[in-house]
């Protein structure tokens, strides 16, 4: 007995791993048919209101037709395994007789009591298969089950989420050309009203800054789709760190002219070379500022330090603000991901997008954050070989 349930066990092993559908299916019916000594193995699953033959270690087996007053759908409605002689089935399949066969044993397959589909093996021997038997494939049976739920589910929502990213990049290649051309206008009626300080000069300055926001919200879900697809460019060229986070925080004083930004030079030396992509490593920086700016109060500082290491340069970014709670935190670099209580305008990317890049630039970045202390961002990237 021991022997068996360490067979068993070895069994079900084997379908820990991540798996396709396809895969686990593979493993269920070889494995089982292993444990029992059994000749053939066939997999059915309920899709809709039918039960669908998803595997079988012959292909034979292919071209037999369920019948809902079948063993296979007895055994499916009543959750209980039954062990038949072939020759009760050979009228309805007289392949089964032609194949050799004379025995099947059939276990209802089961995930929280409830039936998801049926497991069957067949013998070229009469009277093969036993209670015993019946009981091993029955345990076995149990983590077969779980594991084709499991991979049913994971497959489920990488589907679900491959037509969400679908969806997501189509309505932002549709709204790019429309909302540029908002942007366009409102960007000229901004010009026109500057000095003004009557209600219309308001509305247009605060139509112009929503209409930007969606401009770089439209921007990043195409980078993501590019970052995902392979096809975001890198160009790579000498760069200087310094003129990275001077243009930065230049483009942080226009959106927050009163807010105070602190420049630390920490360097012992006028290098400040890495080998990058300026642009980006430049979005890097607008999205690390963007947020300090964001999550914390007009009144307090943000800092940019620049440090160095015997082989990297250590950028940090730190702002006084509400900070990021321990159970967000693993969190901030998942694509879409914001807080509960995040009212903010945008979708969670600009952390995901900051990553990507920095990854590509084999870099790294990280946060450390304490609630109502604010948070540091440390991004490192490797110096430039003199």
């Amino acid at each position: 007995m021991e022997n068996i349930l360490e067979e068993i066990y070895k069994s079900g092993l084997k379908l820990l791993e991540p798996l396709t559908p396809e895969e686990t299916y593979a493993i269920v019916g070889k494995e089982a048919k292993k444990l029992v000594q059994a000749d053939d193995a066939s997999i059915f699953l309920k899709q809709g209101k039918k039960l669908k033959r998803v595997y079988a270690t012959s292909a034979v087996l292919y071209s037999f037709k369920q019948r809902k007053k079948g063993f296979v759908y007895q055994a499916y409605t009543s959750h209980k395994p039954l062990i038949t002689k072939i020759e009760k089935m050979v009228k309805i399949h007289p392949q089964l007789e032609a194949a050799g066969m004379k025995s099947t044993m059939i276990i209802p397959l089961s995930y929280h009591k409830k039936s998801i589909g049926v497991l069957t093996v067949l013998s070229c021997k009469e009277k093969h298969f036993n209670n015993d038997k019946l009981k091993i494939l029955s345990l076995f049976a149990s983590m077969a089950s779980m594991a084709i739920r499991k991979t049913q589910l994971y497959d489920e929502t990488r589907k679900a989420l491959k037509n969400r990213d679908l969806f997501i990049s189509l309505a932002a290649h549709e709204l790019r050309t429309p909302v540029a051309t908002i942007f366009g206008y409102t960007q000229l009626l901004n010009t026109k009203s500057s000095g003004r300080n009557n209600t219309e000069a308001k509305w247009i300055k605060f139509l112009h800054a929503e209409s930007y926001h969606l401009t770089l919200l439209i921007k990043e879900l195409l980078e993501i789709e590019r970052i995902k697809s392979g096809e975001l460019q890198y160009v790579f060229r000498e760069c200087s760190l310094k003129e990275i986070i001077y243009m930065a925080i230049q483009k942080i004083k226009l959106n927050y002219p009163d807010r105070k930004i602190i420049f630390e030079d920490l360097l012992n030396n006028p290098n400040d070379k890495i080998i990058g992509d300026f642009d980006k490593l430049l979005q890097v920086l607008n999205n690390l500022l963007e947020n300090a700016a964001k999550f914390s109060s007009p009144d307090t500082q943000i800092t940019i330090r620049l440090d160095s290491k015997p082989h990297n340069y250590v950028l940090r970014v730190i702002d006084q603000g509400k900070g990021i709670s321990k159970k967000d935190l693993p969190k901030v670099f998942e694509g879409y991901y914001k807080k509960e209580d995040d009212t903010s305008k945008g979708m969670g990317l600009g952390l995901f997008l900051c990553k990507s890049i920095i990854e590509k630039h084999r870099g790294s970045i990280k946060i450390k954050s304490h609630p109502g202390k604010g948070t540091l961002v440390e991004v490192q990237l490797a110096k430039a070989k003199i």
